[in-house]
């Protein structure tokens, strides 16, 4: 039971803090706009890899005819990729972009056609591109541009060719665009595993930082779990506003993710900013009321320099040096002064990085883990107590069952004194 309550209280810190964690990695996603260039990059395969045979076969069969002259294949390919980026801008662009308006648009002819990115891909005007798209909204917007133009003839001639095929199999009409769209899902899913990988890795860089930065030291957090009941028993009675809280913030997330959000406005990413931060301090004030060793304190920095010397205490056997506890020297130790030592600064580097890999693992993660704990949690009490009144019954039917009044325990010792 001890050690499940230690992990149960290890899990809901880990969530707390991922949470906060997770503030800041959605405010990078904004800034760089990571979500809008993930989408761009996925158009830009879907165009080389599908379209552009549909759209121009014969400059895609003299990029790949090594016996042209590369002059020749090198304009080939400038040509294509000029189309690309038009193509890629137009269909990106929010049609109802709230407070800006897009240089590059759906409705733009190719020669219109502006980049929307700001200061070299830094923008802070979200709102100009989208950051996602279903297969149905990319094939309306195909369908409404030039380039879907030389789809649509492709896909005629294709059905022609297949004229006696479609007669007898609906399923043999409209073969090119069916594949666009399918190869799109496709892309989408594939791209969308390599994007959440990245965000997986941001996280845990983030997380690393944010360890580093407030001294999220794991072992230590785990120590003070084990052996303070008191600390983990005020940990644990946090869970449901905890997951109450997870939930919420995994909402805002998926609502995030349907909707385009107009961050055009630098003072509103400004205050988001602020509001992440408050967050973390109330969260990390909320920590250290519960007793939870959280933060740097006085001089404690001092150990991830392993040559600064700091008072210690100098063991009597062996003569190594080890920081002085809250409860002073070891009998037969003397306290001096001495190096931290890479021993020290080592396990505590170690520590930290622990700590940060854990908290990037992300809060999907640890809401799992503090499910399954409380579950078990449950379980092991329901049968600890069904032990305990099992015992008690045949400690009664023994007649083994010691007094609990005053009365009864006049009684018992009047009995064992003797006549």
């Amino acid at each position: 039971m001890q050690f499940i309550e230690t992990a149960l209280a290890f899990a809901i810190t880990m969530l707390v803090l991922s949470m906060v964690v997770s503030t800041f990695v959605e405010l990078i996603h904004r800034v760089f706009s990571m979500r809008e260039g993930g989408l761009k990059r996925m158009l830009d395969q879907v165009f080389d890899q599908v379209l552009a045979k549909y759209i121009d076969p014969a400059r895609v069969a003299s990029i790949n005819n090594l016996n042209l002259p590369a002059e020749e294949r090198k304009a080939a390919q400038d040509y294509l990729d000029d189309v690309r980026n038009k193509f890629v801008a137009r269909m990106t662009a929010n049609r109802a972009p709230m407070g800006v308006t897009p240089h590059a648009t759906p409705a733009a002819p190719p020669e219109a056609v502006k980049s929307n990115n700001m200061l070299g891909g830094l923008s802070l005007w979200n709102g100009r591109d989208l950051a996602s798209m279903t297969a149905v909204e990319f094939m309306e917007r195909l369908g409404s541009i030039d380039v879907g133009k030389s789809i649509e003839a492709a896909n005629q001639v294709v059905n022609q060719a297949n004229d006696k095929a479609i007669q007898a199999s609906a399923a043999a009409a409209d073969v090119v665009l069916k594949d666009i769209a399918q190869k799109f899902e496709a892309f989408g899913k594939e791209a969308g595993s390599y994007f959440e990988g990245r965000a997986r890795l941001l996280s845990v860089i983030v997380a690393v930082v944010f360890a580093f930065a407030v001294h999220i030291d794991a072992i230590d957090l785990f120590k003070t779990f084990l052996r303070d009941p008191n600390v983990r028993a005020k940990v644990i009675d946090q869970t449901q506003a905890v997951l109450e809280q997870q939930r919420v913030s995994e909402a805002k997330v998926k609502e995030a993710d349907k909707t385009t959000v107009d961050n055009a406005d630098v003072e509103k990413l400004k205050k988001d900013l602020q509001a992440a931060i408050d967050d973390t301090k109330k969260k990390m004030t909320q920590l250290a009321d519960l007793s939870v060793p959280i933060g740097w304190k006085a001089d404690e920095r001092d150990t991830l320099n392993p040559w600064k010397s700091v008072p210690s205490c100098s063991n009597s056997k062996d003569g190594s040096a080890y920081p002085i506890p809250s409860a002073g020297c070891a009998q037969g130790d003397k306290a001096g002064i001495a190096p931290v030592g890479f021993k020290t600064t080592g396990a505590l580097f170690l520590s930290l990085l622990l700590g940060g890999f854990l908290i990037g693992i992300g809060g999907p993660f640890w809401y799992q883990a503090v499910m399954g704990l409380t579950n078990l949690r449950g379980l092991t009490r329901g049968a600890a107590t069904v032990h305990a009144q099992a015992t008690a019954e045949a400690a009664t039917k023994a007649g083994r069952t010691q007094p609990v009044t005053p009365v009864g325990v006049f009684k018992v010792s009047n009995a064992a004194s003797g006549p």
